[in-house]
């Protein structure tokens, strides 16, 4: 694992900040994390952005013209429409795995399992989770919303 494992990218700005798609506003990643997860030639480098928007194509856009879809990347971003359903890219955890364990028994175990493997040097976030970023943040709001929708206590 490296240093940067479970960190905040370091690319503040540099990359236009609305998608050429959408018009929303993107959040900076790094250079190698679309290197990773892109199937055909990659970028030259050039500060990027990685655009949310649910019903957007495209993933990452950046300064020097680079704009790449959600059919470009060997993954499915969980939170694109038509995704993956992943919340955890390192481990393949989906929010499919989580409603289940709710609904089965009120509780779930993904972000405990996850900590864990994380704890022991196992993640590898900046190059397998499209955001770049460390997926713990995304995963304890999503048990909130499902605890929520599924009316589960805490």
């Amino acid at each position: 694992m490296s240093d940067a494992c479970c960190s905040i990218p370091s690319a503040e700005g540099g990359a236009t900040a609305r998608c050429p798609g959408s018009g929303t506003e993107g959040t900076a990643v790094e250079w190698t994390t679309v290197a990773a997860l892109i199937r055909g030639p990659v970028p030259p480098r050039q500060d990027l952005r990685l655009c949310r928007d649910r019903d957007c194509e495209v993933v990452y856009y950046g300064t020097a013209g680079a704009r790449i879809t959600v059919d470009e990347l060997t993954v499915r971003p969980g939170f694109k429409a038509g995704g993956d359903g992943l919340l955890c890219y390192c481990f393949l955890h989906r929010e499919a795995d989580v409603a289940r364990q709710l609904e089965a028994s009120g509780e779930t175990d993904v972000l405990e399992s996850i900590q864990a493997e994380v704890r022991d040097g196992q993640c590898a976030c900046e190059v397998r989770n499209p955001s770049g970023k460390c997926c713990l943040g995304e995963v304890q709001r999503t048990i909130r919303r499902l605890e929520t929708e599924l009316g589960v206590e805490p």
